[in-house]
């Protein structure tokens, strides 16, 4: 009996030896890649460490990824049997003059295979030599013998003659440097399920029920002050050196407010609060007809739900006020920002003596506007929360943003400001159940219908 003991610890200790060492070996392949020169950045997944994450989610919290024909079959590119090796850690490229394309490059096990697979979907293909084409509404791929490079495309109908140049030029290894050469070695070094690294840094990891954010690479959690959000449907603190961040000058409905200008004016933070939802009046536009059968303008009132928003700058009032007013963008009696400059609905402003610019969406709300920013717990951070399930339920969200935001539940992010200037920023997005791994929600969702 003790023999078979020892035995089965023997065992067990080689196959955790062997697995390790397996996985250590995958490692370091992985990071024997070619980045291209010419990329601005590059996006580093780590497929192992998502993968063992999700399986080990599904081992404790059992959700079996529904792949019926309506939803499509998201991530096809990871199904085995398609004649790919899927690397430890998958590198995505960026380029300036292609920013809403990713790009990468996989080694072809079973060329064969692939052609077969590829053949299966609903994809336009073109063999050929040297490289096949493959052509899909999100997908341009180019491939040769061995090796394959894809440009997944953020917006279908992506121009496909620079689309190809790059994926030439990722198979044909032109303008390409190691990986440990490159200024993007440290992505060598950086924890986490998915890193970006460019002008800017970006850290995610798919937990239980949450997705984890965060720019300086470090991933840890945030404290969060759970006092801002409470009884909002949204928060937004921004404290005065946000606007140090903001560019030079920008410009809506033909006006244009400099930075410099509005600094010398704020004096602290701004703060948003979102209380459910109000109504306003639109005035909508038709035509008619006489009896001339001549064409005449009918207005008419409408009712729409938008959402109930209260704001606070603090800040020199008077000048700040004059300023807008002066620029255009508040009207002649500096009671409303001017529709031109903000369309989605009406914000009514209004000043008082304790050195605050008020805004609102509701008209005559000086009353409920008077606590606006007061009481926040201070702090020199930015703070934002959104809760997602109550803004969808009050109807207030174009369509498109709530598709999008439709598979989170809250969002909630903190930025502070560290000694040399940078702004180092945390967050999350919360799913709706905390027991499964976010990816696996994600996809069961099917918010990533859209990938090959």
């Amino acid at each position: 009996m003790k023999r078979l003991l020892w035995i089965t610890a023997a065992v067990l200790v080689l196959l955790t030896l062997g697995t390790g060492l397996f996985f250590a070996h995958r490692q370091r392949q992985s990071y024997a890649v070619q980045v291209p020169r010419g990329a601005v950045s590059v996006v580093k997944v780590q497929v192992d460490g998502l993968v063992a994450d999700v399986l080990w989610s599904q081992l404790w919290s059992p959700s079996p990824i529904k792949r019926d024909a309506e939803r499509g079959g998201t991530y096809r590119f990871l199904r085995s049997g398609i004649g790919l090796a899927i690397p430890a850690n998958l590198f995505l490229y960026q380029f300036a003059d292609r920013p809403r394309v990713l790009f990468g490059v996989l080694r072809i096990n079973d060329v064969g295979e692939l052609q077969a697979f590829i053949r299966q979907q609903d994809w336009a293909y073109e063999a050929a030599t040297p490289f096949s084409r493959v052509v899909s509404q999100h997908l341009v791929a180019l491939h040769s013998a061995d090796s394959i490079a894809f440009a997944l495309c953020w917006e279908p109908g992506e121009q496909l003659a620079p689309v190809a140049e790059h994926l030439r030029g990722l198979l044909q290894g032109d303008q390409q440097e190691p990986l440990a050469a490159s200024r993007f070695s440290e992505l060598k070094n950086r924890k986490g399920h998915l890193n970006i690294m460019g002008q800017h840094a970006l850290r995610l990891d798919f937990k239980r029920g949450e997705i984890a954010f965060s720019t300086d690479g470090a991933g840890d959690a945030a404290e969060f002050p759970s006092q801002l959000k409470t009884g909002n449907t949204g928060f937004l603190q921004l404290p005065a050196w946000c606007w140090s961040l903001m560019p030079p000058a920008w410009q809506s409905g033909g006006h244009t407010v400099s930075r410099d200008s509005l600094m010398r004016y704020i004096s602290g933070k701004t703060c948003v609060q979102w209380r459910g939802a109000t109504t306003q009046q639109d005035t909508v536009i038709n035509y008619a007809y006489d009896d001339d059968f001549n064409p005449v303008e009918v207005r008419e009132a409408v009712d729409r739900s938008v959402p109930a928003l209260f704001g606070a700058i603090s800040s020199d009032t008077k000048h700040l006020a004059a300023y807008l007013a002066a620029q255009g963008i508040l009207d002649a009696d500096l009671a409303r920002i001017k529709p031109e400059v903000f369309p989605l609905f009406s914000l009514y402003t209004y000043a008082d003596a304790d050195k605050r610019l008020f805004f609102s969406t509701v008209q005559d709300a000086e009353k409920q506007l008077a606590a606006v920013g007061k009481g926040s717990g201070g702090g020199d951070f930015l703070y934002g929360y959104l809760d997602i399930v109550s803004a969808t339920q009050q109807g207030v969200l174009p369509g498109r943003l709530e598709a999008l935001l439709a598979p989170l539940s809250t969002i909630e992010i903190q930025g502070i400001r560290k000694a040399d200037a940078e702004m180092v920023v945390h967050g999350r997005m919360t799913l709706p159940d905390e027991s499964v791994n976010s990816l696996v929600q994600l996809i069961h969702s099917g918010a990533l219908n859209w990938l090959p």
